[in-house]
């Protein structure tokens, strides 16, 4: 379906403008990779008769589209250094106007910033020798400092959700910008001894943010976007996209409660929101082809068209999961499948994997060399709606089935 074209610049100054509009579109009528990385430098395009060969996965998007689960989705599946499967589901929307989702569609990922920029940076500094995973975090943020049991914080703990800081706290609540959130994060208490435990929580992550920051001297959408999604060709992958990106975005939650109208092409995360669309938790837009690019890197051992991103060493410190706390799948930075984790039960143990909170996710496995990218905008036009839950297990189960038996 053809863009916009007419009304575009009248829908850009509204959409700059913050106008509360919904929807949009009715202004307008085992661990080691098995391929090395001198053999695959770039995905091929194997795309060919994915129709044929994924039916039964395609049926299972549109059963979850027709259920309601997320207006529309973008998936992605690569294996042996191709690109096997792109294709696009639904609409932007629920209303009849709604463009239909394109393979090119850029999405919010919220939380696979934690895994695509955050955790990225950090091995690429570990590799750089820059980053100690076992000192103190106030040796790298002095002004982390002063709140009882803050010195015991290592950074893998960060990496690994074992902080123990507390996670009762709504920050964004309290606070009204970048420096507000901050300093309400850097002052809160443990709730347990550091490495004791894991719980995932978004606050881990904003400190790895600033601690990248701290380190590089620059800040970190800067620093990801020079380091590693120029050299993987991640072209529409980066924070606060422009505006004249919208028209290509897949819209997500009516907030009723802190921006007051639909967020579109803005950050959805609160706290990402109030820190200028910029955080180590949240705030990355992408496309389902660009994400493509990074999970080959890491099947490929650390390179991809010719530009090493990480060396294999760190790679695979990264994708192990991690001894301590006790029963935790937490790998540094990723997670890896648990026994109800959203891959299903045909996951393999080796694979790394995330989640948004916006319905988005990304598995890649090193076991079949492959990785699978499910992108939707599930919390259009609420966060209430979880049946992406089911929805994921049910669609990673079948593409899984299919690559298994193929």
């Amino acid at each position: 379906m053809k863009r916009p074209g007419g009304f575009a610049l009248l829908l850009l100054v509204v959409a700059l403008l913050g106008a509360c509009i919904s929807p949009p579109w009715l202004l307008y009528a085992e661990g080691a990779p098995r391929t090395s990385a001198s053999s695959v430098k770039r995905l091929s395009d194997g795309t060919r008769g994915q129709g044929r060969r994924f039916a039964v996965a395609f049926q299972e998007v549109d059963r979850w589209v027709e259920q309601k689960a997320f207006p529309g989705a973008v998936l992605a599946v690569g294996q042996h250094g191709r690109l096997i499967a792109l294709k696009a589901f639904g609409r932007m929307d629920y209303t009849g106007h709604a463009p239909s989702m394109r393979r090119d569609e850029l999405f919010d990922l919220a939380s696979l910033t934690k895994v695509i920029a955050t955790t990225s940076a950090a091995a690429i500094l570990y590799d750089r020798k820059q980053l100690d995973l076992d000192a103190p975090v106030i040796q790298y943020l002095p002004e982390f400092a002063g709140v009882e049991g803050h010195d015991q914080i290592r950074v893998r703990h960060l990496l690994t959700h074992s902080s123990g800081l507390n996670s009762r706290q709504v920050i964004w609540k309290q606070a009204t910008d970048r420096a507000g959130v901050l300093k309400r994060v850097f002052a809160l208490t443990l709730e347990w001894p550091p490495g004791t435990r894991a719980q995932y929580r978004d606050y881990n992550m904003i400190v790895m943010g600033e601690n990248i920051s701290r380190i590089t001297g620059e800040p970190l959408d800067q620093f990801v976007a020079e380091n590693v999604f120029r050299p993987l060709g991640m072209k529409h992958t980066r924070y606060n996209p422009p505006a004249k990106w919208i028209f290509r975005t897949a819209p997500t939650e009516m907030d009723n409660t802190l921006r007051h109208q639909l967020m579109w092409g803005i950050v959805h995360d609160e706290n990402a929101y109030l820190m200028g669309g910029v955080s180590g938790h949240a705030g990355l837009f992408s496309t389902a082809k660009d994400l493509s690019a990074i999970a080959q890197m890491w099947l490929n051992g650390g390179t991809y068209k010719g530009h090493r991103i990480l060396s294999e060493a760190t790679m695979h410190l990264f994708m192990q999961r991690q001894a301590s706390p006790s029963g935790t799948t937490r790998a540094l930075g990723w997670d890896t499948p648990g026994d109800h984790g959203f891959p299903g039960k045909l996951a393999a143990p080796t694979a790394i994997i995330h989640t948004g909170f916006t319905g988005t996710s990304i598995y890649i496995d090193p076991q079949r060399d492959a990785f699978i990218i499910l992108l939707t905008n599930r919390v259009h036009p609420t966060r209430a709606n979880e049946l992406i839950n089911q929805a994921r297990q049910a669609i990673h189960t079948a593409i899984l089935s299919i690559l298994d038996h193929d």
